[in-house]
């Protein structure tokens, strides 16, 4: 039987494990409706740039959250983050909020089952990052305002990605 020191040593050792296992994010274990949702902005922004482009998307998601998958979903659901969420992001579908964007996004049989894997991927921490790091992005033949001060980090598709300095 453990000595008394011996059993404050290990109370001690126990204390710091479980504080230091709370200190850092944890596997978020988003539900099917949060993940159908963060598939829903990578198609209707990037479908039409292929497996690649959606990724880019999540990746830039991914960057934007400093690689916390607790953080996905509230990066996704920022009001006017991504043009094709800026309906439900900002209220203005009233109750309905996701659901019609879900069903338009699901309704592409090709992209949504890609989207859907991509979105375990980041959440898996398994989606490698095409983007260099970029967390924004604009259309390739665009230079908005708000990128001046960044850096370019790729082109995908018709997007081209940045990153802050």
């Amino acid at each position: 039987m453990p000595s008394l020191p011996m059993k404050k040593h290990l109370l001690l050792c126990l204390t710091i494990v479980l504080s230091l296992s709370k200190a850092t994010p944890s596997m978020a274990q988003p539900t099917e409706w949060e993940k159908e949702i963060v598939a829903t902005c990578l198609v209707l922004e990037a479908a039409n740039q292929g497996e690649s482009g959606m990724q880019a998307v999540a990746s830039v998601i991914a960057n934007r959250a400093k690689g916390d998958p607790s953080q996905y979903l509230s990066i996704v659901k920022t009001p006017y983050a991504f043009s094709a969420l800026i309906k439900p992001t900002t209220g203005k579908t009233g109750e309905k909020g996701f659901s019609e964007e879900i069903a338009r996004a699901s309704r592409d049989h090709q992209a949504w089952p890609i989207a859907l894997k991509i979105v375990d991927q980041l959440y898996a921490d398994t989606l490698p990052d095409n983007t260099f790091g970029a967390d924004h992005y604009s259309r390739r033949d665009q230079l908005p305002s708000w990128s001046h001060g960044m850096r370019a980090t790729a082109v995908i598709g018709d997007h081209l990605f940045f990153k802050r300095y």
